[in-house]
């Protein structure tokens, strides 16, 4: 037979079950929003969205968040290690949605992907850097004349830009240094070894590289890098009612995880290092480092990357010179999230396992890693 609680047990026991079923009637409040406010009267049962994520930065937000719970559709997790397969998963009609920093972004536009750019997030720009090995005579960006640069993931990489930008503020060519591209894992594997001494990479190889005592030469603060990153969609999947309503809501709830990682950093960071089995330590920098709102693609967004694409444009890392304003459409998410909703849009539990169809595409290259977005 159970033992009684002692009543101050009790009470407590009451406040706790009235918070939570406060919090659980706001959590079903804010899902029947945007069930109504995306799908206008659509069902969406018949709807799966395929989400592109790369070494499961998106998936790990919004499970820590919690606010992929419930939706009035199927979703399905297609994660990579880079950009550049993600878009050609889009490419070949895989995928709904994709995230990715701004360049490859660009690079996929530019390469003929038809995609709009819906949704915008800012960073300070810390999650990109060059690195040299312990001891290397490599200290300023001026020194890396005449050596061998690896650049991960890709050609067209947001490390790429940032090699680019720093070697154009030092006064130096893109000619000036020997660039070779590889995939984060290997060239992790690679800098380890020390057989690559300089290394242009992002998020989680970098923090853990630094953290094994490469050095920093420069990273993407100060204007280096735009720290702009999109989630684009799919126009085949935006010209579809239903899908594109599922697109909105999604958007919506992503907004949400935003704004709880903004408030709940040690919670997320401990979430993400159990989901990547990373240090805590680690975890809370690329946690730090990421983004924590995300926005309407605006013209000052626009303006920003169109100077990332000017310059790559310049140097011949894009074939042509994205018009990032035509690549737009702001209609899946027209508006911030509001204040007020900034605010409380708090889950009162963090979970790795909020996702109820967390089933990667087949096709989908796989890494132990997270990283936001390259």
């Amino acid at each position: 037979m159970p033992r009684p609680l002692p009543r101050l047990l009790a009470a407590a026991a009451a406040v706790t079950l009235s918070l939570t079923l406060l919090a659980a009637c706001g959590d079903a409040k804010k899902t029947d929003t945007h069930v109504k406010a995306a799908s206008g009267g659509t069902d969406l049962s018949g709807v799966t969205l395929t989400l592109g994520d790369q070494a499961n930065g998106l998936q790990t937000l919004l499970n820590a968040a919690g606010t992929l719970k419930n939706t009035p559709y199927k979703v399905k997790w297609a994660e990579f290690q880079g950009a550049a397969p993600l878009f050609q998963a889009m490419q070949s009609g895989q995928v709904d949605t994709g995230s990715a920093a701004d360049l490859p972004t660009l690079q996929a536009v530019s390469g003929g992907l038809k995609i709009k750019l819906v949704a915008a997030s800012s960073a300070d720009g810390s999650g990109t850097a060059i690195l040299t090995q312990p001891g290397s005579a490599v200290r300023t960006v001026q020194d890396l004349k005449g050596k061998d640069v690896v650049i991960s993931s890709a050609k067209g990489s947001i490390a790429e830009y940032l090699l680019a930008k720093a070697l154009t503020d030092a006064g130096l060519k893109y000619s000036d240094v020997h660039v070779q591209y590889l995939l984060p894992t290997a060239a992790q594997a690679a800098f380890n070894a020390k057989k690559i001494g300089n290394w242009a990479t992002f998020g989680i190889y970098q923090d853990i590289a630094v953290q094994k005592g490469a050095k920093i030469v420069v990273d993407g603060r100060d204007g280096r890098t735009s720290g702009i990153g999109f989630i684009s969609a799919a126009q085949s999947s935006l010209t579809d009612p239903a899908r594109k309503a599922a697109i909105a809501d999604f958007l919506g709830r992503l907004a949400e995880a935003y704004a709880w990682a903004a408030t709940h950093r040690d919670q997320y960071a401990q979430v993400f290092a159990r989901k990547n089995g990373v240090p805590l330590d680690v975890a809370k920098t690329v946690v730090g480092q990421g983004a924590d709102s995300l926005v309407p693609v605006s013209p000052a967004v626009t303006a920003k990357v169109q100077a990332v694409s000017d310059l790559m444009h310049t140097i011949g890392s894009l074939p042509t010179d994205v018009k990032v304003a035509g690549t737009v459409d702001t209609s899946a998410f027209p508006h911030a999230l509001a204040p007020t909703t900034a605010t409380t849009a708090t889950t009162p539990t963090a979970s790795t396992s909020a996702n109820p169809n967390p089933n990667a595409n087949p096709s989908a290259t796989s890494s132990a890693s997270a990283t936001p977005a390259n």
